[in-house]
C-alpha cells in the first residue's frame, strides 16, 4: 500500500466515524480529529509509523521511503451555555475572515516547506454548521474554496455528514509539493 492510499483509506475511515458521531460533532475539535484520524491510519497499515506534533505538523506519516505531512483543520460553533444554570447562550465562535486566513496561512506554510519526490503534504478539513442558522456558515467559506494561489491546493474527496442539528462536511486536499513561487 502506498501513503497515497493509506492517507485516502484513513480519511474514508475517519468520515465514517463522523458520520457515527454526527449528534456530537461540536463537542469534537482537531486534537480528537488528529486522533480518529491516526486510529484510522493505524487500522489501514500498521507499517506507517506516526508522529504527532512534529517539526511544527500537527501530523508526520512515514512508510519505507515515503513520508506526508498532514495537518488538521477542525471548525465548528458549539453552543455556549451559562453555568450557573441560564441555559444555552447561542453559539461560540463562528466562520469569519480569521478563521480563513488561518485556513490560508496553513496552506503557504505547507507550500513553503521544503519539496522532496517521496513528500506528500495534506489538510484535512473539517466544519460544522448548525441547521437553520442564517448567519454566514462555514460552507460559505470553504464549500468551494480556491487559494488565492493557483495550483497550489487539490481538493482530493470531500464528504457530508448530516445530523439532526447540524450539517459537516470534510475535505482532503493535497498541497502542492513544489516549491513557492512568486505569485
Amino acid at each position: 500500500m502506498m501513503m497515497s492510499d493509506v492517507i485516502r483509506t484513513a480519511f474514508d475511515r475517519t468520515v465514517a466515524t463522523l458520520e457515527g458521531e454526527a449528534s456530537t460533532l461540536s463537542l469534537w475539535n482537531e486534537s480528537v480529529l488528529r486522533y480518529h484520524f491516526c486510529r484510522s491510519v493505524a487500522a489501514a497499515s500498521t507499517a506507517v509509523e506516526q508522529f504527532v506534533e512534529c517539526g511544527r505538523i500537527d501530523l508526520v506519516l512515514a512508510l519505507v521511503e515515503e513520508r506526508a505531512f498532514v495537518e488538521f483543520k477542525y471548525y465548528a460553533r458549539p453552543t455556549r451555555f451559562d453555568p450557573y444554570g441560564s441555559g444555552a447562550r447561542g453559539f461560540k465562535g463562528g466562520p469569519s475572515s480569521q478563521n480563513l486566513r488561518e485556513f490560508q496561512r496553513c496552506v503557504d506554510y505547507l507550500h513553503s516547506r521544503e519539496a522532496r519526490p517521496s513528500l506528500r503534504k495534506y489538510i484535512v478539513l473539517v466544519y460544522v454548521d448548525p441547521t437553520g442558522d442564517a448567519r454566514t456558515t462555514y460552507e460559505t467559506h470553504y464549500g468551494t474554496y480556491q487559494h488565492p494561489r493557483t495550483g497550489v491546493l487539490a481538493l482530493l474527496h470531500s464528504a457530508e455528514i448530516r445530523g439532526d442539528d447540524a450539517m459537516a462536511r470534510a475535505i482532503l486536499f493535497e498541497v502542492d509539493s513544489m516549491p513557492a513561487s512568486n505569485g
